[in-house]
């Protein structure tokens, strides 16, 4: 009789690589040479794509544990990855876009915009969305096959009329759309990105966020900025993270264990973000990791399959670390 297990905690290193963590915290998965750098990854299941400096493009099929290298797919930086289990969206630098069933499939697909693409969001119903320098905002409808540019009205969004910079978008069950980027902005659009609202100015630019499907999220920032929402983004709390570094991802599980990480920073919380405690370590304090993502490790037993839960984070070297207990 098959059977699954999954870990009650989010955070829990599996097996014997949370023995050999001598209590660390982050743990060694995958490096690359001095020069290589990881911007983002993301997990669809047990597949994990990691993606890189000129169209660097990392594939792991066990949940983390292994990573190999494909062929380059761009000769620029690809700055963000989104995948579920019908479609891979990679975009980048020079408003590169490339989509696919998987990620042995991707193909260019015609871009409106010629600026640097920093995040992606993929949502079933076939909604894509990319967001990046100065402002640019391209949506797709049907996976990332074809994109068409929107075009928000600064001068109604910004009271100084500037186009910020967008750092990252994310899209609820539901298909709302949210952005974050400069000026601690956050937009929201319900109707698939044809008019948008403010939900969140301030000064610090924002870099990332991440929502659950219970509507609680946070977002991180400059000189480390922590935001938390408990109605699914719209509205914000400004946290105390007791940290001025600079936050480049944030990740949280059910059970209130909350991670952000970023320029030789990791802070991690256990109470939904009330109070926070900072790790140090040689693989913090000299690194810097930009993204972070969970993905599910399965670990086959006598009697059926344990299923259990990794974070993982990646950076700086190309490297890919997990996210200890």
């Amino acid at each position: 009789m098959r059977w699954l297990l999954t870990c009650a905690l989010a955070l829990a290193a599996a097996g014997a690589a949370a023995d050999r963590n001598d209590g660390e915290a982050l743990s060694l998965i995958r490096s690359g040479l001095p020069h290589d750098a990881l911007y983002d990854l993301t997990f669809s299941e047990t597949v994990g794509m990691a993606v890189g400096h000129h169209g660097l493009l990392l594939l792991s099929e066990d949940g983390g544990q292994a990573w190999q290298t494909m062929a380059p797919i761009s000769d620029v930086a690809m700055l963000a990855v989104a995948a579920n289990e019908e479609r891979v969206v990679v975009v980048g630098q020079q408003g590169r876009i490339f989509s696919g069933p998987e990620v042995h499939a991707l193909s260019a697909a015609e871009s409106p915009t010629a600026e640097r693409l920093l995040s992606v969001a993929l949502h079933e119903s076939g909604l894509a969305v990319a967001v990046g320098g100065f402002g640019a905002l391209v949506i797709s409808e049907d996976g990332g096959a074809t994109w068409e540019a929107r075009y928000l009205d600064w001068s109604e969004l910004q009271p100084e009329g500037l186009e910020a910079h967008l750092y990252d978008v994310s899209i609820g069950d539901g298909g709302e759309i949210l952005i974050c980027g400069e000026f601690a902005m956050i937009l929201a659009s319900g109707d698939r990105g044809e008019t948008w609202q403010v939900r969140h100015r301030g000064d610090a630019s924002l870099f990332a966020m991440h929502i659950d499907d219970q509507g609680l999220g946070f977002a991180v920032g400059q000189e480390g900025t922590v935001l938390r929402t408990r109605d699914a983004g719209a509205t914000w709390q400004p946290l105390a993270s007791a940290s001025r570094a600079n936050l480049l991802d944030v990740w949280h599980s059910k059970e209130g264990e909350v991670v952000a990480i970023g320029i030789r920073a990791l802070l991690r919380s256990r109470d939904q973000g009330e109070t926070w405690s900072s790790a140090d370590g040689r693989a913090v304090e000299r690194s810097w990791y930009a993204a972070l993502a969970p993905g599910i490790m399965q670990i086959g037993l006598d009697n059926g399959t344990m299923q259990t839960q990794r974070v993982y984070a990646a950076g700086e070297r190309g490297s890919i670390v997990t996210v200890n207990q």
